[in-house]
């Protein structure tokens, strides 16, 4: 089983582009499954919550710590 780099968006937050480690196998099974309409935990479900925010948003799970924060102030 071979594993996969696959490149999510631009974070909004940071810039940058960002990836994620799959096999393959899951990859193409999983795609497949949510261009056909099913929700990303179900396409993806070893995935965490933060691979899967980072595959539709492209944003980085440090990033959407920092924009999202209950402890961040208003003003940063």
């Amino acid at each position: 089983m071979s594993t996969i780099k696959i490149n999510t968006n631009i974070c909004l937050h940071c810039g940058e582009e960002g990836s994620i480690e799959m096999s393959e196998d899951e990859y193409n099974k999983g795609i497949t499954a949510y261009n056909e309409g099913a929700f990303i935990q179900e396409a993806f479900p070893s995935l965490s919550a933060d691979q899967r925010e980072q595959i539709i948003s492209g944003t980085h799970p440090k990033c959407w710590i920092e924009m999202f924060s209950p402890h961040r102030s208003q003003h940063e």
